[in-house]
């Protein structure tokens, strides 16, 4: 499936034009609530993130990071509620103008209704969906109904035969989303990382994004300025750290929004440029 969602691919043509990687800040919706929701995104929108991924909070989660995990717990202990999420994100959408995922295991889609999603996701202007837990063979449902308002859904892939990677990335759409576990030696990860990036661009025009946390700056800094076959990152744990940290410890009640711009800020002026 070719991009046709406008602002993915006005920002994937951006991306491009300026030679550099685009920077995609995750958070989980609900935490510290669901009014802060708006605000958070201001601020990383003013640190630079060329788009943004929002989490529904799930309790089961699949291979989330810790932090998105206990976050998602609070989110769901403070009264979140999929319906109440996207009146959060209609509200988002008057706010912002970057590019909006929403990321939500096929358990919460299911439970919330197929239907009712997708509509929710019309009226919120969702410009991309990513499931986790949905694989190839299950996606068809979900797929056509977004392939209806031109929302894609996101393909994932992990390294494996070309002919099911084929299979999984024509059944999307938006971008490739790209999963390495990274090694002890990252130098041979990084290299590992372009050939499977130029791999999977030898079966796809989608631009490709690395799906994996940054949690290590340092080594965050070696693989962007090294990755040059990657079109995107994506960053979350230390901004999900950053919110935690100020609202359960130093400031609670009162949002990090400065701190928030400023972990966003070094990224995309100091990590995200190609060369």
């Amino acid at each position: 499936m070719e991009n046709k969602n406008t602002r993915l691919q006005k920002t994937f043509e951006e991306m491009q034009r300026e030679d550099r990687k685009a920077l995609i800040a995750y958070i989980t919706a609900g935490y510290p609530d669901l009014q802060s929701l708006s605000d958070i995104v201001q601020a990383l929108e003013k640190g630079g993130a060329d788009m943004v991924q929002v989490g529904i909070p799930f309790l089961d989660p699949v291979g989330d990071a810790p932090i998105v995990q206990v976050l998602s717990k609070r989110a769901v202990e403070n009264g979140f509620t999929v319906e109440k999420f996207f009146q959060a994100l209609k509200e988002l959408r008057m706010s912002t103008t970057l590019p909006l995922l929403l990321r939500a295991y096929y358990t919460t889609i299911f439970g919330y209704g197929e239907d009712r999603f997708v509509e929710g996701c019309k009226e919120a202007s969702i410009d991309g969906v990513v499931v986790p837990d949905l694989p190839l063979e299950e996606n068809g449902a979900l797929k056509s109904k977004l392939d209806t308002i031109d929302v894609p859904l996101i393909p994932i892939v992990v390294p494996a035969p070309m002919e099911r990677i084929k299979a999984i990335v024509e059944s999307g759409g938006g971008f490739v989303y790209l999963m390495m576990a990274p090694g002890e030696n990252q130098r041979a990860f990084v290299d590992q990382l372009n050939d499977f990036a130029n791999q999977i661009k030898q079966i796809t025009k989608l631009p490709v994004c690395l799906g994996i946390e940054l949690r290590e700056l340092a080594f965050a800094k070696q693989l962007i300025n090294n990755a040059d076959s990657v079109d995107g990152i994506l960053i979350g744990d230390v901004l999900m750290g950053t919110l935690q940290k100020a609202c359960d410890n130093k400031n609670p009640g009162q949002l990090p929004t400065e701190e928030l711009t400023q972990v966003v800020e070094y990224f995309s002026t100091s990590m995200v440029p190609r060369r």
